[in-house]
């Protein structure tokens, strides 16, 4: 038995934000407005909610969120009442108003429902309407049920979920990401990956999460290189549907060490959670794919066969295929090594417990225990005695940009 769950509508296609911004009429006249610093792509929102005489108030936040970041603007949020929050970002942004669409209507603070360092209690109250509007091709959020937030006091970070935190809507639309640098699109591109290879190799995956990885995979390998380095527009549209699948994918299958590694570092280091996965993805692969043989696990084996002749398109690729394509796409893209985040300086073995720890790590295909944790760890480990200092991650922030509470002066 298995269920599938994700936004409640998505619309995709290119011109879907233009095309669909009536959607917002059915969630009420107020919106709490979350976005990046860059607001240009926000435009066509602020244009349409003045023009409706809409209540807005504007947050814009700078960097990953994190707890207190949500606590302080759900303080703003409550004040304000908004019948809506519409991110409209990148993966943190849109965490960020998932995060606060869930906050503001249930008392007490964020740790009494975050997991691992938290109390982990479900959501007391239904989270306020969403609207989900990725920028980049990367992390799915759009149709995921968590939020991801540094947790700066334990230096790890952790999820926000329920699955009541699904969008109302996601409208996915290839041209928002458009014109965006090839770092950027890189790793969003291969943390797409990630959570694809992850789904499909998991522990648990059902026959509709195999059909949707295999279709992000095809999409992704197809495009990749094109998307991200020639910013040719077929490929940008494959990407932004291969990143919607894989937040399909997460969402109802499982991820795996990849992860659970990254959310111990990603609250360790100065580095965007898209390189630490990306960066991590084909060493645990390879770990997997040796711990599998010496346990006998043909149907793992199998399974990393297959992703490989998927991304290959090759029907006679083996498993090791798949970990130096992966490699092969990194060095393409030109993706930082993570020495240069300080990753040689931390205590691998304190990493490899805080991952043990995490509700990714438990759906590994198989387990792998803090000694094959470490092991991996040092392959990432890339200076050759040339580290860069453990670096510590900067501040991010909030900020309200603008408040338009008062439509008394608008109607007059």
């Amino acid at each position: 038995m298995f269920q599938f769950m994700t936004a409640t509508r998505i619309i995709f296609g290119e011109g879907a934000l233009q095309s669909s911004l009536s959607v917002i009429n059915q969630f009420g006249y107020s919106v709490l407005l979350v976005t990046g610093k860059d607001t240009q792509r926000a435009t066509p929102i602020i244009n349409y909610l003045k023009a409706q005489n809409m209540r807005y108030q504007h947050v814009a936040i700078n960097g990953e969120p994190n707890i207190t970041m949500v606590e302080e603007t759900a303080v703003l949020g409550r004040k304000f009442q908004p019948d809506m929050v519409i991110a409209i970002g990148g993966g943190s942004v849109i965490d960020m108003g998932k995060a606060l669409a869930a906050i503001i209507p249930n008392q007490g603070n964020v740790y009494d429902y975050v997991e691992v360092v938290g109390r982990n209690v479900p959501l007391k109250a239904k989270p306020i309407h969403f609207i989900a509007i990725p920028t980049t091709a990367s992390t799915g959020s759009e149709v995921t049920r968590n939020a991801v937030l540094k947790s700066g006091q334990d230096k790890v970070k952790v999820s926000l979920r329920s699955p009541d935190m699904l969008a109302d809507v996601a409208i996915v639309d290839p041209t928002l990401t458009y014109g965006t640098d090839q770092y950027t699109s890189g790793r969003g591109a291969m943390d797409a990956f990630t959570h694809l290879m992850e789904a499909y190799v998991c522990g648990e995956p059902n026959p509709l999460t195999d059909m949707v990885c295999e279709e992000g995979l095809r999409r992704l390998s197809r495009s990749v290189i094109a998307g991200c380095k020639q910013d040719n527009h077929k490929a940008r549209s494959d990407l932004s549907f291969a990143a919607l699948l894989g937040g399909m994918a997460i969402t109802n299958a499982k991820l795996g060490a990849a992860h659970g590694l990254a959310s111990a570092l990603g609250g360790k280091l100065d580095a965007p959670h898209s390189v630490i996965t990306a960066r991590l993805a084909p060493h645990v692969m390879q770990e997997n794919i040796n711990a599998a043989k010496q346990a006998g696990r043909n149907d793992v084996i199998n399974r990393y066969r297959k992703l490989a002749q998927l991304v290959t398109d090759r029907a006679n690729a083996n498993e090791h295929d798949g970990v130096l394509w992966v490699k092969m796409v990194l060095d393409k893209l030109e993706l930082p090594l993570l020495g240069k985040f300080g990753v040689c300086q931390t205590s691998f073995e304190q990493v490899a417990n805080d991952a043990l720890k995490s509700v990714a790590i438990k759906g590994n295909p198989l387990p792998l225990n803090q000694e094959r944790l470490v092991f991996i760890l040092k392959q990432v480990c890339d200076c050759s005695g040339d580290c860069a200092a453990e670096s510590t991650p900067h501040m991010s922030s909030v900020e309200v940009l603008e408040s338009r509470s008062d439509l008394s002066s608008v109607n007059e």
